[in-house]
């Protein structure tokens, strides 16, 4: 066919050779404008896309949740809110100042002043003024002065309120963490458990078969084995809760995200004593944001009811104004005003009483609430601290109880497999290591969940949880 249009098969060649490689040079020009374009997917998530990928630690999902949270957000704003009230309320410091022009048409025969015209005259009908004046507050009886205050206290406690619901989030977001990372090491007892009980159940069934056991050692290892599987069911399921609650912790805009979420973290192994209750008492009344916003909340109140008994005082200002005025008959003309006013309400029927006695009433109720807050938060530090304890020491009590049944679990299968033990012994020595394995995962979960608490409580940012030990597949 090349040949019959004329054209060289090696032209025709080489040019379809020069076309592929010039298509290739335009795949590959290309091929990093359109990696750098993925860059930002690949930031924090790429383990929520690639299962490959690596998987999101506590720091991650503490600063996805920083990002992302909407209570976080809504805080944050709140401040933004703040701030605009306090310079709405500072303006009043500062002059006002205002353009007013307007033009009307008058009645030629309304009633002139005095009630009469001279012979000879008429009364204008058309008047246009537009003037510049300015308004300078001198004394307000301090209404502006603690107001101004009153809003800055409220910006700073507000601040105070960010930094408890950031505080809030972050043990939200810790408490789901290690309780998908209690499923996930779950699971992995859970199908160790599935695996032995397997086993044991065809050593059993080989020696029924030789005539050596009865049946009722096969069913009594089958029954175990049915029960490891539903619990290695419920910690799947149990996963698969866990990635929505920590999704949902962490306020990930994208919901589907959730379905492959995958996490990595570590487990106390050896916990350490904490600091003592009364420590940890008087760090929190010196750190926590909570009582921090208390008293600024308190501070306002204050100033709120200074600003209130402003009312009992007059107002002085300063005034004065500058403008055109054009009449029809008189023509145009400049005008001026400058003049000192002061404006005294001296009955308003009890409004100003009922303020002071509002802000007055608001800030006992604020001083009842510290109280009821302090006795509340000592309260939760103390059953925070007591946890931690309980968990510590169950960790180690734990370590040592997994460490005895595995003994036993190893002994007693040899025996059976000599013939110097029956079924049961094997049985309930497997059923001994397994529950001892979620014990000893329970009490380390208890343990990083109570120092969590405690840091929420203390406003201890600074120390993460007290984690010596992989689990999971990093432990393998």
């Amino acid at each position: 066919m090349v040949a019959m249009l004329g054209v060289p098969r090696a032209h025709s060649c080489a040019r379809i050779y020069s076309g592929t490689a010039s298509l290739l040079r335009a795949a590959l020009y290309a091929l990093p404008l359109l990696l750098l374009s993925l860059v930002p997917e690949w930031a924090y998530a790429g383990s929520l896309h690639d299962g490959n990928a690596k998987a999101l630690g506590l720091a991650d999902c503490l600063a996805l949740a920083r990002g992302d949270n909407p209570v976080a957000n809504q805080a944050r704003e709140r401040i933004h809110e703040l701030v605009a009230d306090y310079e709405a309320t500072r303006a009043s410091f500062f002059p006002r100042l205002a353009l007013t022009s307007y033009y009307q048409r008058l009645d030629q025969d309304r009633m002139p002043p005095g009630g009469f015209t001279p012979p000879g005259q008429r009364l204008f009908d058309q008047e246009a003024l537009t003037t510049v004046s300015a308004k300078q507050t001198i004394f307000k009886g301090g209404r502006t002065y603690y107001g101004a205050q009153a809003a800055t206290l409220g910006t700073e406690a507000q601040r105070e309120e960010s930094t408890r619901t950031a505080d809030e989030i972050a043990f939200t977001v810790t408490a789901a963490f290690f309780r998908l990372l209690e499923a996930k090491e779950n699971l992995r007892v859970a199908t160790e458990a599935l695996q032995q009980r397997q086993a044991f159940t065809a050593v059993t069934e080989a020696f029924f078969r030789a005539g050596n056991v009865t049946r009722l050692d096969t069913l009594r290892a089958r029954a175990m084995v049915a029960d490891a599987e539903q619990a290695e069911l419920e910690a799947g399921n149990a996963i698969t809760q866990g990635r929505v609650i920590l999704a949902t912790a962490m306020g990930l805009r994208d919901e589907a995200l959730a379905d492959d979420l995958d996490i990595q973290g570590e487990l106390p192994q050896d916990p350490t004593p904490g600091p003592d209750l009364s420590s940890l008492w008087q760090a929190a009344l010196r750190d926590s944001p909570e009582i921090k916003k208390l008293d600024l909340t308190l501070a306002q109140s204050q100033a709120l009811i200074q600003a209130a008994r402003g009312g009992y005082f007059p107002e002085v200002s300063v005034q004065g104004a500058m403008g055109l005025r054009h009449q029809d008959i008189a023509g145009t003309k400049g005008e001026w005003l400058v003049g000192a006013f002061l404006d005294f309400p001296f009955f308003e029927g009890g409004v100003t009483k009922a303020q002071v006695a509002k802000a007055s009433s608001q800030r006992l109720q604020l001083e009842e609430q510290k109280r009821a807050r302090l006795n509340t938060l000592k309260a939760d530090l103390a059953t925070a601290w007591r946890d931690q304890e309980n968990a510590r020491r169950g960790t180690t009590t734990a370590k040592q109880t997994v460490a005895t049944n595995t003994e036993a679990y190893a002994s007693a299968e040899a025996l059976y497999r000599a013939g110097k033990a029956i079924a049961l012994d094997v049985l309930q020595t497997q059923t001994d290591l397994t529950t001892s394995r979620f014990s000893q995962v329970r009490y380390q979960v208890s343990y990083v969940l109570a120092q969590a608490r405690i840091r929420q409580l203390v406003h201890d940012a600074d120390n993460g949880p007290d984690t010596t030990t992989r689990i999971g597949s990093e432990a393998k």
